[in-house]
């Protein structure tokens, strides 16, 4: 029994993992059974797979050069056959299969995602989970400056991207109309530990922040014309079962969001929102999906001396749709409506590695813009506005 599961496993591995190589023998890079600890031993395994009827004998290597990649950096490392395996051929006989591992100590700055890829050898690559290493430990190696700031924050998996992140060139009417925007959520509660198994529900709650500004590229000492300074709590249901298979993605978010400009006197703008809002993914063809994120607003102790009738031209929502290929092009759209009349944002994105050999890591962006209240400032005056440049999330 135990040797047809063994079986069984090899098989899944080689569907799952690998790919079909020139020659008669191919080899699968297999995952370690027990969990991985920075600076600790890692055994990963090697199957090697005889598709001919006639037995092979292959020469075995008694170490493996491998990249380490993790999110910051990579480093070669190299991968021990394990002592009780020494031999330096191995037979395989027709049809059949054979197995052996190798030990490879992981960095001590090493966690989260991280890729193995053995060099000189025509197999798939591995990627595992790694468990950041005890501080006590952290002595003896030398850490990457990008790799040793993320040692130190405890909380830095909490942290993560919200709403895009770009930086765009007016074009039309002229770089007096450039734009950028950054965004981050982060994640109040923990998911481990004890009041994540009384109350898993408290790491729905989440603070965010957005900031967009319309920078002035044209004149002479580059003024901001405006900002809109968003800080907002909110919870978020990242998943809700629903047992339909064409639906990719679904989930519901809902909170309370500020948003003024940071001036003074008659250029004062601010005002609060509450809002719910679920978002729906569904699967078209192919690598293609379409994004439905309808978010439904009312407004709280809206400014009623600089901008009381806000709601006449931003409205009560803000209907969010686009198509998208994950590794590709994507089409983005925000569509407001309100009492003075509708207004729409477009973004097209492209990822540029897609077209540099993975060298760059932006999307090209385009985004037009038609209608009103795309900033507090002049939220009552209607303007349409072309930009291009790039993102870093779309």
């Amino acid at each position: 029994m135990k040797r047809y599961f063994e079986f069984s496993a090899i098989l899944l591995l080689i569907f799952f993992c690998s790919r079909t190589y020139a020659g008669d023998l191919e080899i699968v890079l297999a995952p370690p059974q027990e969990s991985a600890q920075a600076g600790k031993e890692v055994v990963f395994t090697l199957y090697f797979h005889n598709y001919i009827d006639a037995a092979i004998t292959t020469e075995i290597a008694q170490k493996i050069s491998c990249r380490i990649f993790t999110d910051h950096s990579s480093v070669m490392i190299d991968a021990f056959l394990l002592a009780s395996e020494p031999e330096a051929k191995l037979k395989i006989r027709g049809k059949g299969f054979a197995k052996k591992q190798y030990g490879i100590k992981l960095p001590v700055y090493t966690s989260g995602t991280v890729r193995i890829e053995p060099v000189g050898i025509d197999t798939n690559p591995l990627t595992i989970q790694v468990s950041k290493a005890p501080s006590e430990e952290w002595g003896g190696q030398q850490v990457p400056l990008d790799d040793a700031a993320t040692l130190v924050q405890s909380f830095l998996k909490d942290l993560s991207v919200y709403n895009p992140m770009y930086f765009l060139f007016g074009v039309d009417p002229g770089l007096e109309q450039s734009k950028f925007q950054f965004s981050f959520k982060y994640r109040l509660f923990n998911t481990e530990g004890f009041l994540a198994e009384k109350a898993p529900w408290v790491s729905g709650f989440h603070l965010g922040y957005t900031q967009r500004s319309i920078w002035d590229l044209k004149s002479e000492s580059k003024p901001f014309d405006d900002t809109s300074y968003m800080p907002e709590v909110f919870y978020l249901l990242p998943k809700i079962e629903h047992g339909i298979d064409r639906i990719s993605a679904f989930g519901i978010q809902g909170g309370f969001q500020h948003e003024s400009n940071g001036k003074g006197g008659e250029d004062s703008r601010s005002t609060n929102y509450l809002y719910i809002r679920p978002v729906m993914g569904i699967h078209l063809f192919g690598p293609y999906h379409v994004k439905i994120a309808p978010k439904i607003y009312t407004y709280v102790e809206n400014e009623d001396e600089t901008n009381e009738d806000l709601d006449d031209y931003r409205g009560y929502f803000d209907l969010e749709a686009g198509v998208l290929n994950p590794e590709g092009i994507a089409l983005n759209s925000h569509l407001f409506w309100g009492k003075e009349g509708g207004s729409i944002q477009l973004d097209l994105t492209y990822p540029m590695s897609q077209l540099l050999g993975k060298s760059l890591n932006v999307y090209l962006q385009a985004q037009y813009f038609s209608g009103y209240a795309e900033t507090l400032l002049h939220y009552n005056e209607r303007h349409d506005a072309f930009r291009l440049g790039f993102a870093i999330v779309r």
